[in-house]
């Protein structure tokens, strides 16, 4: 996916959270291991999290910006 904001190639990976720690983004098909995660690679900086999540994410190392598509009803 190009990035619509500078037009370079978007890296494909998934946030996750497990509902007691941070949310990490990880690469497609990488995985982050324990010590990246204690020195903080992958971590997206949100106020707050309660939930145990996975999602499909996009991500612009050249813009630091992530798409995602969210399903919500109501």
């Amino acid at each position: 996916m190009k990035c619509p904001f500078c037009e370079r190639e978007m890296k494909k990976g998934i946030m996750s959270s497990n509902d007691r720690c941070k949310i990490f983004w990880e690469p497609e098909n990488e995985k982050l291991g324990v010590m990246d995660k204690i020195v903080g690679k992958g971590i997206v900086e949100v106020d707050y999290s309660l939930a145990k999540f996975r999602i499909q994410a996009d991500y612009c190392e050249a813009c630091k910006k992530m798409i995602f598509s969210a399903n919500i009803s109501g």
